[in-house]
């Protein structure tokens, strides 16, 4: 904003200048180009901005979301555990029932 108000008091004291004055059509262009280069840093910057702030949001879903599963994996793995464990005392308990009916 302080570049247009400087730039609208540059182009307000050059039109009260003689009419006499040199041609100064080239450095306005330039400085309107300028102007304009900058307006398209300044969108440039905010769209990126606004980018990397979902992007971050994104990030912390995603990260919140690995949590969740590494936590029912480790509850898992103890469940798979305790069903082994209680698997092969069954498989025991039948071998010896077997074992048993065989031996009548």
């Amino acid at each position: 904003m302080r570049l247009q108000s400087f730039l609208v008091l540059l182009l307000a004291t050059m039109l009260s200048q003689p009419a006499f004055s040199r041609n100064i059509s080239n450095e306005q262009a330039e400085a309107a180009s300028a102007r304009d280069a900058v307006g398209d840093a300044m969108s440039k910057l905010s769209d990126l901005e606004q980018k990397i702030k979902s992007q971050e949001a994104l990030v912390a879903r995603e990260q919140e979301r690995l949590k969740q599963y590494q936590s029912e994996k480790a509850q898992t793995e103890k469940d798979l555990e305790n069903k082994k464990m209680i698997f092969e005392q069954k498989s025991k308990v039948l071998d010896d029932a077997w074992k048993q009916r065989n031996a009548y």
